[in-house]
C-alpha cells in the first residue's frame, strides 16, 4: 500500500494513533473503496477499539477521498455479543452464516485430496467415510475431517499398519479432540490459564459448581505457585469467567436464592479437566 518514495518505517514500530493516521493517509492517497477483511475476529485482543476506528473513519473525518468497510471472519457464533454497541450499531451491517458441512460434503472433500496425496490402498474408504462422519457429528468443517484422516495415517504408520482403517480413525478423534482444546488453552492469557487450573482443581475434587469468590481464593493460590502477582479485585476473576464461559470453556449456572442468598454466577469446567491440566502442566515446563 505505501509508496516507493515512502518514508522508512521506524524500527521501534509506531503507535496506534500514528498507525491508524498512517493507514487514512493511504487510504485517500489510493482513493476509491477499501475493504479490509480481518479473519478470526474474535482473537483479535482489542477489536472493539479497530472495528471503530475503521468503520466510522469516514464519517470522523479521517478519511474524505474514499470509503473504507470491513468484513469480519469468525468460527465463533457468541462473537457478536461482544462488541461494543459503538461497533455493533454501524449501518448497513450484515451477517453472512455458512451452516456446517455434511457428511457427504466432507467426504467429497477427503476424496479429493486422498487422490492427489495418498498412495493407491493405503486408506480404506471405509475409514475416509468415517472420517466424514465423525467430523459432521462435530464440528461439521473439513479441517476437522482432513485431521482426522492424517492423524489416523501417523497412527497406522507408527504401528507398521497398512492401510488406514476404522479403528485408526476412531482412536485419532480422541487424539485430534484433545489437541484442539490444548491449542485453544494455549491461546488464552496468562491469569485466564490459571482460572481454568483453579476449576479443574475443583473438578477433579468434585467441588463444582463453584461460585466466584471460591474460584478466587483457589486461583490466588495458583497465581502464586507460579510466581505470578494474583488479579486484585473479585471484578477481574468474573471477567474472565464470563470471557471463558462464551468461548466454551466453562457452564454457567445462575442461582437466585431470593432476598436471604440473593443472586450469582456458579461455574464449572465444560471439558475434561485432565486435559485441561495436562496442557497446563505442559505449557508450564516450556515456559521455565
Amino acid at each position: 500500500m505505501l509508496p516507493e518514495r515512502a518514508s522508512r518505517f521506524p524500527e521501534w514500530g509506531l503507535g496506534t494513533g500514528e498507525a491508524f493516521d498512517e493507514l487514512y493517509r493511504q487510504f485517500d492517497r489510493i482513493g476509491g473503496a477499501h475493504r479490509v477483511v480481518c479473519d478470526e475476529t474474535d482473537h483479535l485482543e482489542d477489536a472493539n477499539t479497530l472495528l471503530y476506528e475503521l468503520l466510522r473513519a469516514r464519517a470522523t473525518g479521517h478519511i474524505t477521498g474514499a470509503t473504507v468497510g470491513v468484513l469480519g471472519i469468525s468460527t465463533d457464533d457468541t462473537v457478536r455479543q461482544t462488541r461494543s454497541p459503538t461497533v455493533t450499531d454501524t449501518p448497513m451491517e450484515i451477517e453472512i452464516s455458512f451452516s456446517p458441512s455434511d457428511a457427504a460434503a466432507l467426504r467429497t472433500v477427503l476424496e479429493y485430496w486422498a487422490d492427489r496425496a495418498v498412495v493407491d490402498e493405503a486408506c480404506d474408504t471405509s475409514a475416509i467415510a468415517k472420517a466424514a462422519a465423525l467430523a459432521a457429528q462435530d464440528m461439521g468443517n473439513a479441517r476437522q475431517a482432513l485431521d482426522l484422516r492424517r492423524v489416523g495415517a501417523e497412527l497406522a504408520e507408527q504401528h507398521g499398519e497398512a492401510p488406514v482403517t476404522d479403528a485408526h480413525i476412531e482412536t485419532a478423534r480422541e487424539r485430534v479432540q484433545r489437541g484442539r482444546v490444548a491449542n485453544t488453552i494455549r491461546y488464552q492469557t496468562e491469569h485466564a490459564q490459571y482460572i481454568l487450573e483453579a476449576i479443574a482443581d475443583f473438578q477433579t475434587s468434585g467441588e463444582v459448581p463453584a461460585r466466584s469468590k471460591e474460584i478466587q481464593r483457589t486461583y490466588e493460590r495458583v497465581a502464586e505457585s507460579h510466581a505470578t502477582s494474583p488479579l486484585s479485585t473479585l471484578k477481574s476473576i468474573q471477567d474472565h469467567l464470563s470471557d471463558l464461559h462464551m468461548l466454551g470453556f466453562l457452564r454457567r449456572h445462575g442461582q437466585n436464592k431470593g432476598l436471604s442468598g440473593g443472586q450469582y454466577d456458579e461455574y464449572e469446567l465444560d471439558l475434561d479437566p485432565a486435559i485441561v491440566l495436562e496442557t497446563l502442566t505442559e505449557i508450564a515446563e516450556h515456559t521455565q
